[in-house]
C-alpha cells in the first residue's frame, strides 16, 4: 500500500502543481501585424520583415479538465482541501471526471527572421518545444479520499508524457495569382527529452480477511544523447548513465497553408487553411522497461509472537510494502530505436472585413490538434472581432468553445517603425488564488513578443 500512496500524492502534486503551459497564441491568427503568424500558417506574410531573439514569441499554456476549485473549498472563510472531514466525499467525487487530464506545452521563439526575397516572403526560426500530458483514473482520487471504505479501486490506464525538442525551419510564401497565397515550412528537429509511463493495470481489492493488489506498467525513456540503465542487483532500473554527447535523436517535419482572397466572390471575404507540425522523431537509444503482471495478496497476521506482537506487526506490514513496491519496480527490456510523431495541428479560417469599415473585420477559427494519444488531442470553435484603427495598433478578441470548456481571448499587437510588441491570451483567467493560479480550471495562457521590425510596410 505504501507505493499505491506514493502514486496518488505524486500525481495530486503533479496536477495542482503543472499550472503553466503553452503553444501558439491562435487569438492572434487574423492580425496583419503580427510577425509569427507563419508558426500557425506558414502562407501568412508579415507586413515588413523582422528580427527576434529570445523573446520573439514566448508562449505558455495550460489545458486541463479540473481547476483549482476542485479540491479546494470554502469553509468558515478559509479554503481546505478535499482532504478534509468536512468535505462531503460524494460533493467531491461528484464533480471528478472519470480521468483528470492535464497538458502543458512552452513554445519559445529563440532566433526567427522574415525577409522578402525571391519574389516572396522567407522565414527562419529556432524554436524550443516543451510539453509535458497526463491522465489520471479517477480512482485515485477516490482512494484518496475515501481510504479503506471502498472494497476496490481501479487505478488502471494512469499515463504521464513528454517530450521536448528544437526545431530549426526554413519557410518560404508566394502568390501563385492574385489573391492566393501558398506557404510551407520545412523543420529539422534535435530531439532532447523524452518519456512515457503507462500503468495499464493497477486494481486494488479489499475486503476483512485479504488485500489483492494487480498491476502491470510500461516505461520508455530517450535523452538527447545515448543513455543507459543503471541496473541493480535484481536487474532493475535504479538510475540512468550518460553516454557520448553526440546527438542521438533527430527527425523533421513540415507545415503547409494556404490564404485565398475571395473579392471576386464576395467582397472582403479571405479564407485560410493550414496543417502543420507534420513529422516525427527518431530516438536511437530507447530504453523501455516494464513491470510484469504480478499480484500481491495480503491476508493478515497469521503467526504473531504475541510475547513481542508490535515487533511481529511491523515486520509483516514492512513486507506487505516491499511486496507492493515491487509491483511498480521496472525491469530492463533492453534499448532500440523508437520513432514518435509531433501532434500534428489544423486551422480552418475565414475572415470578413466590414464594407463601412475596412479595419473592422470579423472572423472564425476551428482548430484541431492530431495525436495518437486520445487524451493529449483537443479541438477548439472561436469567433473573432479584430480591429486596426491605425497603422502600427492591432487588436482583437475572440470567444470559443473547447475542448476544456469556454474561452474568452485577447491580443494587442503594437508595431510602429522600427519595433513590434504584442502580449496576449489564448484563455482568459477571471477568478486566481493568491499565488495567481486558476480557480475554475487549468486553462490559462500568456504570449509576449518583442522584435525589430525591418524596412517598409507593404
Amino acid at each position: 500500500m505504501r507505493k499505491i500512496k506514493c502514486i496518488v500524492a505524486a500525481s495530486l502534486l503533479a496536477l495542482c502543481a503543472s499550472s503553466s503551459v503553452a503553444q501558439s497564441a491562435t487569438s492572434s491568427y487574423f492580425l496583419e501585424g503580427a510577425f509569427h503568424n507563419y508558426k500557425l500558417n506558414p502562407a501568412m506574410k508579415s507586413e515588413r520583415g523582422f528580427l527576434s531573439a529570445l523573446v520573439g514569441n514566448v508562449s505558455l499554456k495550460t489545458n486541463g479538465n479540473v481547476g483549482l476549485s476542485t479540491f479546494l473549498y470554502p469553509k468558515d472563510d478559509k479554503l481546505t482541501t478535499f482532504m478534509s472531514g468536512s468535505v462531503d466525499q460524494k460533493e467531491f467525487l461528484d464533480k471528478l471526471p472519470d480521468y483528470a487530464r492535464l497538458g502543458v506545452n512552452l513554445d519559445e521563439t529563440i532566433l526567427a527572421g522574415g525577409f522578402r526575397l525571391f519574389g516572396g516572403y522567407t522565414t527562419i526560426d529556432l524554436s524550443l518545444h516543451s510539453s509535458v500530458a497526463m491522465s489520471l483514473p479517477k480512482g485515485l482520487f477516490e482512494f484518496a479520499k475515501k481510504g479503506l471504505q471502498s472494497d476496490s479501486y481501479n487505478f488502471s490506464n494512469l499515463n504521464v508524457n513528454t517530450m521536448n525538442y528544437l526545431t530549426a525551419s526554413l519557410g518560404y510564401s508566394h502568390d501563385i495569382f492574385k489573391g492566393f497565397r501558398l506557404g510551407a515550412n520545412v523543420k529539422y528537429i534535435q530531439g532532447l527529452a523524452y518519456a512515457d509511463i503507462m500503468v495499464d493495470k493497477l486494481n486494488v481489492e479489499m475486503s476483512g480477511e485479504r488485500w489483492k493488489i494487480n498491476s502491470h506498467a510500461e516505461a520508455k525513456a530517450a535523452l538527447f544523447c545515448e543513455a543507459n540503465p543503471v541496473l541493480d542487483q535484481d536487474g532493475l532500473i535504479s538510475g540512468i548513465k550518460l553516454g557520448d554527447m553526440k546527438p542521438s535523436a533527430s527527425g523533421v517535419a513540415f507545415d503547409a497553408g494556404l490564404v485565398w482572397d475571395m473579392n471576386f466572390l464576395v467582397r472582403g471575404l479571405k479564407l485560410s487553411a493550414s496543417v502543420v507540425d507534420l513529422g516525427f522523431i527518431r530516438w536511437k537509444h530507447m530504453m523501455k522497461g516494464s513491470s510484469p503482471e504480478k499480484t500481491v495478496e495480503f491476508t493478515g497476521f497469521d503467526e504473531l509472537d504475541y510475547n513481542n506482537a508490535e515487533t511481529t506487526i511491523n515486520s509483516e506490514l514492512t513486507q506487505l510494502g516491499d511486496d507492493a513496491m515491487q509491483l511498480m519496480d521496472f525491469k530492463y527490456d533492453g534499448t532500440s530505436e523508437f520513432t514518435t510523431t509531433l501532434d500534428a495541428t489544423m486551422f480552418l479560417g475565414a475572415e470578413y472585413s466590414m464594407p463601412f469599415y475596412d479595419k473592422l473585420s470579423v472572423a472564425f477559427l476551428y482548430a484541431k490538434r492530431f495525436t495518437t494519444m486520445d487524451y493529449k488531442s483537443w479541438y477548439e470553435m472561436r469567433g473573432y472581432v479584430n480591429l486596426s484603427p491605425v497603422k502600427w495598433l492591432d487588436l482583437s478578441v475572440n470567444y470559443g468553445s473547447t475542448t476544456y470548456g469556454k474561452s474568452l481571448g485577447w491580443v494587442l499587437n503594437f508595431h510602429p517603425a522600427g519595433i513590434n510588441l504584442f502580449i496576449g491570451s489564448d484563455y482568459m483567467i477571471t477568478k486566481v488564488t493568491p499565488q495567481y493560479l486558476p480557480i475554475n480550471d487549468m486553462n490559462a495562457h500568456v504570449t509576449v513578443g518583442l522584435s525589430l521590425a525591418l524596412g517598409s510596410r507593404k
